[in-house]
């Protein structure tokens, strides 16, 4: 009777163990369907598999998702944006956020725009992938005297560094540097502090800040038979720590971000080079 009743429990042992064994597989292989058909959910519809996955920009659906519950600045306008793309559009939104070659393209580029940004000038603007992704330099200066042929009147005073990157005209990058100086009608001579900021809804890249840092430096100019014309002019620098992790390989972008301003309010030079 115990030898019966040992190989009726061990039986329905083996039977609960394969009922389960089959749940355990019913339910992964549902995970990796959801997995493999979040890429064909439409935009607008709430994103079940934004959650299987670290990458927040995975999909459009994972995409939005991210956005929607971002409390970061500037996550509603970018959201608003990508919203109003064409599913293919937004589709192909996405290659160029997982596209490294573009991301590096965008973190080189004010080094190819190294030139002066003078008081009457906004910024400058550069296109990439036919025209789907554009690169902007933006100064911008605290007071509308900049605007003009003179130097900054006496009193403190700010020149802000922008650049940013967008995809089909919706901002995702954007990282700005600016210094704050004293004039006293004629020359710089005080830098008081530098900061940076960040507007980052990659999804992929992640960005941190090191400490601004600041400078004085002079500038001479002597023309022959005439008195020599000097000053100074206002620097400030900062590091960006960044790291891309696309499917499993972390891709290393530190850089660092460089400008100078002039007495005039002008953005006279500046860079975003590899540290």
């Amino acid at each position: 009777m115990t030898t019966r009743r040992n190989d009726s429990n061990m039986k329905r042992g083996t039977f609960m163990t394969h009922r389960m064994v089959r749940g355990i597989t019913a339910t992964l292989g549902a995970c990796v369907l959801l997995a493999g058909t979040a890429a064909q959910v439409s935009a607008d519809e709430t994103p079940q598999a934004a959650d299987l996955s670290a990458d927040r920009a995975a999909t459009p659906a994972a995409y939005i998702h991210y956005l929607s519950h971002s409390d970061e600045e500037g996550a509603a306008e970018t959201l608003r944006g990508f919203k109003s793309l064409t599913l293919s559009e937004q589709k192909k939104f996405i290659e160029h956020l997982h596209d490294p070659a573009l991301l590096k393209s965008y973190l080189d580029a004010a080094t190819e725009q190294s030139a002066a940004l003078p008081a009457n000038t906004t910024g400058t603007t550069t296109t990439l992938r036919n025209g789907d992704v554009t690169i902007r330099q933006e100064r911008a200066v605290s007071t509308f005297a900049a605007a003009t042929a003179k130097p900054l009147p006496k009193g403190n005073h700010t020149v802000k560094y922008n650049t940013d990157l967008k995809l089909f005209g919706v901002k995702v990058i954007k990282l700005s540097l600016w210094v704050n100086f004293y004039s006293n009608g004629k020359d710089i001579t005080k830098v008081n502090y530098a900061d940076a900021g960040k507007m980052n809804f990659s999804g992929i890249i992640n960005i941190s800040k090191g400490v601004p840092k600041t400078s004085l430096s002079e500038w001479g100019f002597c023309k022959r038979g005439k008195p020599c014309n000097k000053g100074h002019n206002a620097d400030a620098s900062v590091v960006w720590e960044g790291s891309i992790v696309i499917k499993g390989s972390t891709i290393q972008v530190d850089k660092r971000q460089w400008m100078r301003a002039n007495v005039y309010g002008s953005l006279i030079n500046y860079s975003l080079k590899n540290v």
